[in-house]
Formats: C-alpha cells, structure tokens, sequence
C-alpha cells in the first residue's frame, strides 16, 4: 500500500467532509439545495475512491494518471469483491 497516496485522498476526504458537516451545522446549506449537497458528497466519494482504487500506485503513477484512468478511478466504487461503476445523475 502507498500511505503517502492514501493519506492525501483521506486527508482531502476528510476536510471537504469536515467543511460540508460545519456548512450544515450553521445552516449555510440551505434543505432544499440539493445539487450542492450531490456535488460536495461526489467530491468527497472521489477522493475516498481514489484511496482504495490507487493504493498500489506509486507516487510517479498517481501524479501521471490520464484524465480517463483518473476519471475511472474516481469514480468506481470498491466493493472490496469486484467493482461497481457509479452513474451519471442529474443534479436538478
């Protein structure tokens, strides 16, 4: 495992998490806005998927990813016994 990659998408989860729960805790998301909430929690899932699906890689392979393979990586979630792909959705 490559504990510098997984610490930085974790770290990068961890504080888009942190600054999601303290929007919500002072209401600074308002309840009906939705397409925020999708487009932060899918960050969030990126980054989390990030650190599972590139945990084998190098630093020099993590930084030099193509756009598709890190769009890939991004957005394949592990079920830690195959893959599952999420979908595209709409935010409205």
């Amino acid at each position: 495992m490559n504990k510098d990659v997984v610490h930085f998408e974790l770290s990068e989860a961890s504080e888009h998490l942190s600054n999601l729960v303290a929007c919500i805790a002072v209401d600074e998301l308002a309840a009906e806005d939705n397409s925020s909430l999708a487009i932060q929690l899918a960050h969030i899932m990126d980054h989390l998927c990030r650190a599972w699906n590139c945990r084998g890689q190098t630093p020099e392979e993590h930084g030099n990813l193509s756009q598709d393979e890190f769009n890939r990586l991004s957005h394949t979630v592990p079920n830690f016994l195959g893959e599952r792909v999420l979908g595209e959705f709409a935010l409205c």
